[in-house]
């Protein structure tokens, strides 16, 4: 007994005593997370190649349209070149081919002139074989009734058939005439549709020569708005591949006055989370 009394009085509760208060209980969920603005661009690139020059880095200062970056220009300087020669190549061909429509206009405007003296030509052989056969009748009446010659006979039937001859002869030529105004007429429709051709290949020559100096600009990278960098993904040397996603070069911030905390979460704290609920964070 005297020890336990011994013990009890040296291990005797010493008590504090405090007034009570009321206060706010604070059930408080921590995550960490990244700050970002509110509103970034992404800058990329519409094509190819190696990265040449560099002239913006993290937390640079940019406005809209400044140079940020360049892409190797060799290779598109080299396409719009060869873009220019096609060009000039198929507006050559263009001039050559409007002469040889305007030489077949000339060839048909000729061949119808032509065939128009031969129709008159053989308009006169048909009057002159008219006459003849007149003639002819008349001096065959008169060499049976014997007042002339037969010779003159002889000499009326040899220039009607020179007249008939005649006649044949203009009618083949005004007939091959008009086989040429056919002919040349189809030259000119064949060479209207070449030329027709051509001007569509100039018009493909000079949309792709466009296209050749829209890439050749695309190798600028310029900054679409007015920010600061907050992310260079890329160094001079590294090759950039433009595909159906474009790979992303800088990352710019139109506003860091504007900023917002994106924070993970853990699943088992998301129901204690409300909207407007007050929040702090450190940097």
């Amino acid at each position: 007994m005297g020890y336990l009394y011994s013990q009890d009085h040296a291990s005797a509760p010493k008590y504090r005593f405090e007034r009570a208060e009321r206060g706010p209980l604070v059930d408080a969920v921590s995550a960490t997370g990244t700050l970002n603005a509110v509103t970034t661009v992404q800058v990329g690139t519409q094509v190819s190649g190696q990265i040449k020059e560099l002239y913006a880095d993290f937390n640079s200062a940019v406005r809209k349209g400044q140079v940020i970056a360049r892409i190797d220009p060799a290779t598109f300087e080299a396409k719009v070149k060869q873009a220019h020669a096609d060009l000039d190549a198929a507006q050559a061909i263009v001039l050559n081919q409007e002469a040889q429509v305007e030489r077949a206009r000339v060839e048909v405007g000729n061949a119808r002139s032509a065939r128009a003296e031969g129709k008159a030509q053989t308009a006169r052989a048909q009057v002159a074989l008219v006459d003849t056969k007149r003639d002819l009748g008349r001096k065959r009446e008169l060499l049976q009734r014997r007042l002339i010659p037969k010779s003159d006979f002889d000499t009326a039937d040899a220039a009607y058939d020179a007249a008939s001859t005649l006649l044949d002869a203009a009618q083949a030529k005004e007939d091959s005439l008009a086989g040429a105004i056919a002919s040349a007429q189809a030259q000119l429709r064949v060479t209207e549709a070449m030329l027709q051709a051509t001007r569509a290949q100039v018009e493909q020559k000079a949309a792709a020569l466009h296209q050749t100096l829209l890439d050749l600009d695309y190798t600028t990278i310029r900054a679409p708005v007015d920010g600061v960098v907050v992310s260079r993904a890329v160094d001079v040397g590294q090759t950039v591949a433009a595909s159906l996603s474009a790979p992303t070069l800088f990352t710019i911030a139109k506003d860091l006055t504007k900023m917002q905390v994106e924070a993970n979460v853990d699943e088992a704290d998301i129901g204690r989370i409300a909207v407007d609920a007050p929040s702090k964070f450190t940097v």
